[in-house]
């Protein structure tokens, strides 16, 4: 069983008594993770309603469930509370505004933990009946340091001149092994876990298959489910790229706009992330649209229609490793709440920062090169973006370089095991 980083917050806020939400896309393990966190609660109530009968009880009887609580509370000792666990709270639409009423009724007295599978919908009620009354994590695949069973530097990032000297950059053993496993399996936890790997490919196609049936054509948000996957195809295709609204759409035949919410609605449901390009007080042309990132590389790939592990020297490879990278500092970044904004640099001319940091005054840019050795020509890129906004103080160099950590006075380099 690989511990949860999301473990320790839950613990942290289980006095709160605002109700907890984790969401996040299908398949990252939030009912394990709250199976595992609610067994440790004595006297707790637990509603899965992905069980039919369980669903079915409560469907067309929302005040049964009402009076259950509430009797359950009538019998806890005073100054306890009572812990209410909710799966696929979204099957039932009406317990929202149940949620609402128990909530204020018994504020303190009743702590609600809640999650489901179909993101959007689920953000959509909570948004109209909770707002004010709940805290919300995202749960994303598996993280680095989950998996490797270690910290990650990724929090200190914007200090990283203060941390450089404790580094590791001794190269771990079966690193490489470990990334292809990222690209190939996937970081969701349970084809991660499968060693067979045609047991990989069906989890991942069943993956694919409960996405397209479950959060779009049930959900009624588009209107050709053809055309739909077509475009989920050409985005996992285009994974780490800038989006290039009408050439998708000349290719599937729909307007830009339909492509836009196409975008759309992959970024709603956690399948893929947007980078906004970086402006900031610099006097040079830069490209306006976002880079879109997809939350797994390995699904991204899968989806792609590609398989096996590309060479490691290409491009394909390098763009999977800038998105495991991305997706690792993404990751960290939701896991502490750092209140970070994230920044990519493409010129008219061509220079480019894959990742700029940004917190009030504190800055860093960011370049993403799946190398051994770094060469100066790596980070052109952040120098010249530091010549044209002096608010960026140094650059960091996430690569699969060992020693030296020092590149230059104001340049450093991360080894990507660290993060």
């Amino acid at each position: 069983m690989i511990e949860r980083q999301l473990t320790a917050w839950l613990n942290k806020v289980a006095d709160r008594p605002q109700i907890v939400h984790i969401y996040g896309m299908r398949q990252t393990g939030k009912t394990t993770l709250m199976e595992g966190f609610r067994k440790a609660i004595p006297g707790h109530l637990h509603y899965p309603f992905q069980n039919y009968v369980v669903l079915n009880r409560y469907r067309s009887d929302i005040e049964r469930w009402i009076r259950e609580i509430e009797e359950s509370l009538s019998r806890v000792e005073t100054g306890k509370k009572l812990h209410v666990f909710v799966d696929e709270v979204q099957k039932i639409p009406d317990i929202f505004h149940a949620l609402q009423g128990l909530y204020d009724s018994h504020k303190g007295n009743l702590k609600f933990w809640i999650w489901g599978s179909s993101a959007r919908p689920l953000k959509k009620k909570r948004a109209e009946t909770l707002a004010g009354r709940f805290i919300s994590r995202t749960l994303y695949p598996l993280a680095q340091s989950e998996i490797l069973k270690q910290d990650s530097v990724v929090p200190c990032l914007l200090e990283y001149p203060r941390y450089v000297s404790g580094i590791n950059h001794l190269t771990p053993d079966n690193y490489e092994a470990f990334l292809n496993r990222c690209f190939r399996h996937s970081q969701l936890p349970e084809p991660f876990l499968a060693d067979d790997i045609e047991a990989v490919d069906d989890l991942l196609e069943a993956y694919q298959a409960s996405y397209l049936e479950n959060e779009i054509r049930r959900e009624n948000l588009v209107m050709d489910i053809g055309i739909f996957t077509r475009f989920l195809r050409i985005a996992a295709s285009e994974n780490s790229s800038v989006v290039n609204y009408s050439s998708i759409a000349k290719d599937l035949a729909v307007s830009s706009p339909t492509v836009r919410t196409y975008q759309d609605i992959l970024t709603d449901t956690f399948v893929t992330s947007h980078l906004n390009p970086y402006s900031s007080r610099i006097r040079i042309q830069v490209c306006k649209s976002p880079k879109v990132y997809f939350s797994d590389t390995g699904l991204a790939r899968f989806i792609s229609g590609e398989r096996g592990i590309p060479v490691r020297t290409g491009r394909i490879y390098g763009s999977l490793f800038e998105c495991f990278v991305y997706n690792e500092i993404l990751k960290q970044k939701q896991y502490h709440h750092l209140p970070w904004d994230l920044y990519f640099l493409r010129t008219k001319t061509g220079t480019e920062v894959d990742l700029i940091l940004s917190s009030g005054e504190m800055k860093c840019a960011i370049e993403v090169k799946c190398k051994e050795k770094i060469s100066a020509e790596d980070y052109r890129g952040i120098e010249y973006l530091m010549s044209c906004d002096t608010s960026i103080s140094f650059g960091i160099v996430i690569s699969l370089q060992g020693a030296p950590l020092k590149l230059t006075d104001k340049i450093y380099n991360l080894p990507a095991w660290n993060l």
